[in-house]
């Protein structure tokens, strides 16, 4: 027996029987050329694209690359693609047996690779018998991606802008309320400066004292003076309070404004380095290697069935 499995047998079986492994060299490598036709192996098409993140906000440690992995891998993209391009039908799959989508989804993270590349970015790689629809579901990969962070931004950015619609309501309300008080005392007391009305009223005052002025002047101007001591106090009061809810009021109006342009802006989150590109070469299947690893195959076969033959 160990004469049978050594290196030295072995070569005298091949010296002995060469014409048979010729014969069976050349039958395997003829079925393995006719088998890898495209009439058996359908021929994909590889469709590249390669992209940087930008505008994306880092939720924690991960960088803006690997947040970018995870949008691009997420299931609401890959069910858009799926519909969009009704990729069951493509890879030929019946979603209505039992494990269909199972086996749907493994046939589409085949097809579809996404990774991330020495210097940061992100590469996309779709194949297909198609290569046209290759091409397109890497340019569809790259605006649901868009959409998705757009989607996800102007969820938090809404949130924010029913804060500050909120805010902005507070401090219009809070402002109003003064303004109201301050308009009545301007009609009825006909206020509109304190401090400017109360100098002048006090030198007008001193001139009629100083003057020969009747009685009835000082006593109106006295009066006016007066008037003023009652109400001034609230009047100045509400002036400084109006002052800082318009402050309070026009910053309130700032963040609403900056929270409604976050949720209106149209923003994109990728830079496209490398755009893809209808492929007009195949990379699937590999005829050399089907027809070396085949050749290779029936004459290991071969050997096997002759040793077993010459044990018998």
């Amino acid at each position: 027996m160990g004469n049978e499995l050594s290196f030295q047998r072995l070569f005298e079986l091949v010296k002995a029987r060469y014409r048979t492994y010729i014969v069976v060299g050349l039958m395997a490598a003829v079925l393995a050329i006719i088998f890898s036709l495209p009439v058996f192996i359908k021929p994909r098409y590889k469709s590249t694209a390669t992209v940087y993140p930008v505008n994306l906000n880092s939720y924690s440690i991960e960088t803006r690359t690997d947040q970018l992995l995870q949008l691009l891998q997420s299931n609401s993209i890959r069910d858009s693609l799926i519909r969009k391009f009704d990729l069951s039908h493509a890879y030929r799959v019946d979603t209505t047996l039992q494990a269909g989508r199972f086996a749907l989804y493994n046939e589409f993270l085949e097809r579809v690779e996404i990774s991330k590349t020495k210097y940061e970015s992100v590469m996309i790689e779709v194949v297909d018998e198609d290569p046209v629809r290759a091409r397109d579901m890497v340019n569809a990969l790259l605006y649901q991606v868009n959409q998705l962070a757009r989607r996800l931004q102007r969820e938090k950015s809404y949130e924010v802008l029913r804060i500050a619609e909120r805010t902005l309501a507070h401090e219009r309300h809070k402002l109003d309320s003064v303004e109201t008080r301050l308009n009545e005392l301007r009609q009825s007391a006909g206020m509109l400066s304190y401090e400017t009305q109360a100098k002048e009223l006090t030198k007008g005052y001193v001139k009629l004292l100083s003057s020969n002025a009747g009685q009835a002047q000082r006593d109106k101007v006295l009066g006016m003076i007066k008037d003023l001591e009652s109400r001034g106090g609230e009047f100045r009061q509400l002036t400084e309070m109006s002052n800082i809810f318009r402050g309070n009021y026009d910053r309130a109006l700032t963040q609403y404004e900056i929270a409604v342009n976050d949720v209106t802006k149209e923003l994109t989150y990728t830079n496209v380095i490398v755009y893809p590109e209808v492929a007009d070469k195949k990379v699937y299947p590999v005829r050399w290697l089907i027809v070396l690893l085949a050749t290779a195959s029936a004459l290991v076969l071969c050997t096997l069935v002759l040793l077993w033959q010459e044990r018998r």
